[in-house]
């Protein structure tokens, strides 16, 4: 549905683009405005659904309770940064009846941030401190281990690292 609308709005730019040369300078801009709010619009519903689907999938990792540990293992840098902009992260959770899962999520990130995160891997240039998803990642995990330890009834402790 979503990418029917952006097809949709594409010709309708495309058309304005040709009616301008035809003259028609009203119904050009017309068109042309149209057809760039429906794509603005087409891209920020794509990751609205981006984001609920990516979700739906963390709170189904967590359906039966707070794990007892949950450990990053790895976060890898998005494939693409056009169609597939979503980091592929590793975590390893260990559940309250002791069983260690391995649970690979891809989070949404921002496409304008993949594409300098995909740029700096091409290069091989480090990211800055304030760029690096995967310290991000972690540093995040450590401050929610922090607030569900102290939450938490003792005897239940969480591990990052």
């Amino acid at each position: 549905m979503i990418r029917v609308f952006a097809v949709l709005s594409s010709i309708v730019l495309i058309a304005g683009i040709v009616v301008l040369f035809t003259g028609a300078l009203p119904l050009a801009i017309l068109l042309i405005v149209l057809g760039l709010g429906g794509l603005a619009l087409a891209f920020v519903a794509s990751e609205a659904k981006r984001l609920y689907s990516s979700a739906r999938e963390w709170i189904g990792l967590f359906a039966e309770g707070r794990p007892r540990s949950l450990r990053l293992v790895s976060v890898e840098a998005p494939k693409g940064f056009i169609l597939d902009s979503d980091a592929k992260v590793i975590l390893e959770a260990e559940s309250r009846s002791g069983v260690v899962k391995q649970h690979t999520q891809g989070v949404p990130v921002p496409r304008l941030y993949a594409f300098f995160w995909k740029l700096a891997t091409w290069v091989r240039i480090p990211l800055p401190k304030r760029l690096d998803f995967e310290r991000m990642v972690r540093l995040q995990l450590r401050r929610a281990e922090a607030q569900a330890e102290s939450d938490a009834p003792a005897g239940i402790t969480s591990s990052a690292s």
